[in-house]
């Protein structure tokens, strides 16, 4: 008994190492392009041993040699194991897809967009789902034509996506060329900030393929830059329908209701946005001009230093085009200015921070015991500028009587 006891244990120990090396092996098959030989070395392995991205390699290489069964399937465990994982959900969407299930296909890479939402072949994906869905007689006459080159409608394999497979458009060509076309004349307009000229030119796109979220969501930045509130919020949230947590429209959205001065809705997307892309210079320094606007100082200077380590120009001119930035309100400039002073000096750069602190008296700044006692400020007293601040405050007083 002690002897088989011995063995068993010997099993275990042998399988646990051997893992490891089969996973390994089955997956640069794969990346060969030897898709059989990959599932059947991956299948090797225990059950219990499978890992989600290797029953994701399990199901890419059932896909590409057409056994769909087993590729749901490979997919569907994969799911189990990690159901926060985003590429088998997404390449589920495209064994779907390849079996013409446009409906299917949808609501699988929409589940995926949900779990990544920056993910540009997610992103592609949905839009040509969502079209295929609903011109699903129009597509399959389509994929009679696409098949013989693109088998199974996806991507070619020798192009890959890391884990992620690429479904191919159904759309018909010479209408995704007008649909492009509108679009590059809009951007450029954009550019050129002849708002009024880009919103007919995204117009005429989305009017053509109502189904891409960017091209909706920069038409919702030029009613924007035109002040038409309404309308930019109707073309954000058409931007969130067609893709859940998109970054974008969020932080468009929550610049609009600061613009409203409801600055705690603003700050609950913003926390949203931020849960979902951590490192959005954007949104953090949307979020910091909104913290400013409910007086809440540290909060707002804590955010901006962790943008400031992302994007150093923080604060330089943003290009047009790049997504709604929060004008912060110049009625609080006296106060925002000196909070900005205290960041760039606690990040040593004195000289933008006299920079921030002479605007801070500009816009009326005049707290003389704030302005000795912040500790930040410490290793700017020596400086002949410092003593300045003090006679222009003590100028403007005696001005005012």
């Amino acid at each position: 008994m002690l002897q088989w006891r011995g063995m068993r244990l010997l099993l275990t120990i042998l399988l646990a190492l051997g893992t490891p090396a089969y996973a390994q092996s089955g997956e640069d098959l794969f990346r060969k392009g030897q898709y059989a030989e990959a599932a059947a070395e991956i299948e090797r392995l225990p059950a219990a041993g499978r890992s989600a991205s290797t029953l994701n390699v399990l199901g890419m290489s059932h896909h590409f040699v057409g056994r769909f069964k087993e590729a749901q399937a490979a997919y569907e465990n994969a799911i189990k194991v990690e159901p926060d994982s985003a590429a088998p959900r997404n390449n589920l969407g495209a064994l779907f897809y390849s079996q013409q299930m446009f409906a299917d296909a949808d609501r699988e890479f929409r589940r995926a967009a949900e779990r990544n939402a920056e993910n540009s072949t997610i992103t592609s994906n949905l839009h040509w789902a969502r079209y295929a869905r609903d011109n699903a007689r129009s597509a399959r006459e389509r994929a009679i034509e696409v098949l013989p080159g693109r088998p199974r409608l996806l991507e070619p394999s020798d192009n890959p996506r890391g884990d992620f497979l690429a479904i191919v458009s159904l759309m018909p060509p010479a209408l995704v060329r007008q649909v492009e076309s509108h679009v590059l004349r809009a951007d450029i307009f954009m550019v050129r900030k002849s708002f009024d000229d880009a919103i007919a030119e995204y117009k005429k796109a989305v009017a053509l393929d109502r189904y891409d979220a960017s091209t909706i969501n920069r038409l919702g930045i030029a009613y924007h830059n035109l002040q038409k509130h309404r309308d930019s919020e109707q073309q954000y949230r058409e931007v969130l329908r067609l893709r859940p947590n998109h970054i974008d429209a969020m932080n468009n959205l929550a610049v609009l209701d600061y613009i409203r001065g409801d600055y705690e809705g603003a700050l609950r997307r913003y926390r949203t946005a931020l849960k979902l892309k951590p490192d959005s210079v954007t949104v953090m320094r949307n979020m910091g001009a909104c913290l400013f606007a409910l007086e809440r100082w540290d909060e707002a200077v804590a955010i901006y230093q962790q943008a400031l380590v992302l994007r150093p120009d923080l604060f330089d001119p943003q290009p047009s085009g790049a997504g709604a930035q929060i004008q912060m309100n110049q009625q609080q400039g006296a106060m925002i200015n000196f909070y900005l002073a205290k960041i760039f000096a606690l990040r040593g750069e004195a000289d933008t921070a006299f920079s921030f602190l002479m605007k801070a008296v500009d816009y009326g700044f005049e707290d003389v015991k704030m302005l000795k006692e912040e500790q930040a400020f410490k290793s700017l007293v020596a400086d002949e500028r410092f003593d300045r601040l003090f006679k222009m405050i003590a100028a403007r007083k005696s001005e005012n009587g």
